[in-house]
């Protein structure tokens, strides 16, 4: 086990153990450790200090492998675990801590493949909370409240396109609830819906492109343009023969 200072509160703080690369955080988490490792195909283990009631992001990346991310509470509990986050591999839990004390975050990967890794914890941003409130709706079901606490996270950051995305699978949500199976073409939705999914869609592939992924914002265009038109966008040749 790697044990962090215990003198290190993390109330609105942050703490960071990591592999090669540290992950980019909110520019208000004041970063108060770091460290460097190489994950072993077994697992690593780091603690913390928590305060009851403290919203807190723990984030686990790689490029190596499918990293895998649980937290014990101080009674040895796991009161969380996350393998894919956001429409990525890597881990993220965002949560509000139940009680005061030392907190344990293990991090291990998926395949039992090691390799580089980045871990930190640090104070949620309110972008985080919704988003991962959204995330919580979707899973339950809950399709309405998940599409209102996107549109808050939007507000919040609206620079941040898997918010977008994961708002036109909520409108998708929604329609499935009411078709199920019936649900077999674009043509079957409302003029509304199909135009907040495609409009979604589209910012979300303007902000990869962006960023730099090409390749997930035209794929995001395409699905946009079949929903606007019900026509699945034709491949150019030079794609047909590169595949």
């Amino acid at each position: 086990m790697k044990l962090l200072s215990s003198s290190m509160s993390v109330a609105l703080g942050l703490i960071v153990a990591s592999g090669v690369a540290i992950a980019s955080l909110p520019v208000q988490a004041q970063e108060i450790l770091q460290q460097q490792g190489q994950l072993a195909p077994v697992e690593d283990e780091y603690t913390f200090a928590g305060e009851a009631g403290q919203a807190v992001t723990i984030r686990l990346s790689s490029s190596d492998f499918d990293p895998v991310l649980s937290l014990l509470a101080p009674n040895g509990e796991e009161i969380a675990v996350n393998d894919d986050y956001g429409g990525t591999l890597n881990s993220t839990i965002v949560i509000t801590l139940p009680s005061s004390g030392t907190y344990r975050v293990v991090a291990r990967s998926y395949s039992g493949q090691g390799g580089s890794y980045s871990l930190t914890v640090g104070a949620a941003s309110d972008f985080e909370i919704s988003f991962t409130e959204a995330l919580a709706a979707v899973q339950q079901g809950e399709f309405e409240a998940a599409i209102a606490d996107y549109t808050q996270a939007i507000e919040i950051e609206p620079d941040r396109p898997e918010a977008y995305v994961g708002r036109a699978d909520a409108y998708f949500g929604i329609a499935y609830q009411e078709l199920g199976d019936a649900l077999t073409s674009p043509d079957m939705l409302d003029e509304e819906m199909r135009t907040a999914i495609a409009s979604d869609y589209e910012t979300a592939a303007d902000l990869y492109e962006a960023q730099g992924d090409s390749d997930l914002a035209q794929s995001l265009r395409e699905q946009a343009t079949y929903i606007r038109t019900g026509e699945t966008p034709e491949i150019p040749d030079a794609i047909e023969e590169g595949a």
